[in-house]
């Protein structure tokens, strides 16, 4: 592997690239060249800025190995394909005082000598598909993307951002395009208008205090945006490129009439100032709940063709947060429609399906809810919170196996990759949950003398937990577990202690998995020299 990342006056410039061979298979996996390059904005005029963008990737792939391939008379042939893969872009947006003019270009390059089979629409042939294998395939893309931000209207109410956008007729394929199906010669689709606009005021709301809270606003900002682009049509030669199956492309884009709908809600809390406080400083607030409403959309055009309606979400999500517990985080996903959204045979009727939940507790959490309160200790500030340990079970934390079920390995080297056991910074407790299940499916009960019957729901509930304490000066400890709500049983238990022995450090693991296997590890080591050490390691796999 290599990089190179320099900043100069006029921009930044990254340049890197990779190469992985396996030995064995022969297989060959190279990244080269990568380059990035940011120029630093052009000040043209005071009103006009240029800030210009480059990229540059290429991907290859050597000596690996296809699919076997049944030819004629039953034999197998076996045969290694090498593969390119390039892209480039560059973006180049104008800003013209309040005008932003965007302009996005996009080339992709790929070609492979691996063996493809297509079947192919032909009227002759029999059955209307031609098989087709080809021993080489190619691809050639190129896209434009370009379009105007309007300067904002009533900036300080409704908040109005028009937009002008020309983009593709269809949303699928690229703007020109040239490959095995087009003979190499290029064929392009056209473009069309798309006209957009937002709105996202800010309505506020204000509630009496209680307890060392003085007053509570309530904000609502709902997020309209509404979008309009004509119907059109691609030629039967575009279709072809993109497709020559006929299945998975539509050569007629319809008219998009769309309308979405989003909201966000805030609940801050101002607190009073402390008795006796005359410092005068800024007023001390605090987030007490946020709910951010995914958006629902709506398409008119879509309304007006038969067996449709006009709904085009299928799931919507609402998540919530809060100040008052570090990295506390709650989402609720629901299914909107028993059926397919958009067609007349689905009805309304939501249904949960996902839930997840995350939350920390140290001894600054409840002395700042006590605080709030009115219990003593020192209420939130304005100071950002300090930074919280990941969720139980993540991968690199003290005493969590690395990845690919190394049971029993300590998972350092050395005093410089022992996991830290949080020395001075007393409890931190971490719990996470998360649940999910599936909408029950009506099954044909019509070849079952007319029982009524139903797909199970399943799904999974699962929680995380990680508590981390220094009992002593010198003493640290981390246990990390999982707890399954469906099978009530708790997952891999993972103990470590860590004891600081003046110019020594001990590191004790201990892990114990649902079946009953345990691994036991103990390190020591000199921290001025690394080498003196001992290392200890027992483990116990159960049939």
């Amino acid at each position: 592997q290599m990089s190179f990342n320099k900043q100069f006056d006029w921009g930044t410039l990254n340049i890197g690239g990779s190469r992985r061979q396996e030995i064995g298979s022969g297989l060959v996996t190279q990244t080269f060249p990568s380059v990035s390059l940011t120029p630093s904005p052009v000040n043209i005029t005071p009103d006009i800025t240029w800030s210009p963008g480059f990229s540059y990737n290429n991907q290859q792939t050597f000596h690996q190995l296809e699919a076997p391939v049944l030819l004629p008379g039953g034999v197998q042939d076996t045969l290694f394909a090498d593969t390119r893969q390039t892209g480039l872009s560059f973006q180049t947006p104008l800003r013209l005082g309040r005008w932003t003019w965007t302009n996005n270009f996009v080339m992709n390059d790929a070609i492979s000598n691996a063996r493809q089979e297509f079947l192919i629409l032909d009227s002759t042939a029999q059955g209307g598909v031609r098989r087709v294998v080809y021993y080489q395939t190619f691809s050639t893309t190129v896209d434009w993307q370009t379009g105007i931000n309007l300067p904002s209207l009533f900036t300080g109410t409704w908040k109005l951002q028009p937009g002008i956008a020309i983009v593709n007729q269809t949303s699928q394929g690229s703007f020109r395009i040239r490959n095995q199906f087009t003979g190499g010669q290029w064929v392009q689709q056209g473009k069309r208008l798309q006209f957009s606009a937002g709105l996202s005021p800010t309505f506020f709301g204000f509630f009496p205090g209680i307890g060392p809270i003085e007053r509570i606003r309530h904000s609502v900002s709902p997020i309209v945006s509404y979008a309009y682009a004509p119907g059109s049509q691609v030629s039967d030669e575009f279709a072809h490129a993109v497709d020559p199956t006929g299945r998975n492309f539509r050569a007629r884009s319809d008219p998009q009439q769309t309308i979405s709908l989003g909201l966000s809600q805030n609940f801050e809390a101002k607190l009073k100032p402390p008795p006796g406080d005359t410092s005068g400083h800024a007023d001390r607030k605090i987030r007490l709940l946020s709910i951010s409403t995914s958006s629902v959309s709506y398409n008119f055009e879509q309304a007006k063709q038969p067996g449709h309606t006009g709904w085009q979400t299928q799931t919507l999500n609402n998540t919530l947060a809060s100040d008052l517990l570090p990295g506390f985080s709650f989402s609720v996903t629901h299914d909107l429609w028993n059926g397919q959204v958009g067609t007349d045979t689905a009805k309304f009727d939501p249904f949960l399906t996902n839930i997840t939940a995350s939350f920390t507790i140290t001894p600054a959490t409840i002395r700042g809810i006590a605080g709030l309160l009115g219990l003593g200790g020192k209420g939130p500030s304005n100071a950002p919170p300090a930074a919280t340990t990941p969720p139980a079970g993540t991968e690199g934390q003290p005493g969590v196996p690395p990845a690919g079920g190394q049971f029993g390995r300590t998972g350092f080297v050395g005093p410089g990759g022992l996991p830290g056991g949080g020395a001075g910074s007393g409890f931190n407790l971490s719990v996470s949950y998360t649940g999910s299940r599936m909408r029950p499916q009506a099954i044909d009960t019509s070849a079952l003398a007319g029982i009524p019957l139903a797909s199970g729901v399943g799904g999974r509930q699962q929680m995380t937990l990680r508590l981390s304490f220094q009992p002593t000066a010198h003493w640290s400890a981390t246990w990390n577990s999982s707890y399954d709500f469906d099978t009530q049983q708790f997952g891999m238990h993972v103990i470590q202690l860590e004891r600081d022995l003046h110019r020594w450090h001990a590191s004790f693991s201990f892990t114990k998995s649902p079946t009953g296997s345990f691994a036991f590890s103990f390190y020591v080591s000199l921290l001025d020299q690394p080498d003196i050490k001992f290392n200890y390691d027992q483990q116990s796999l159960t049939r």
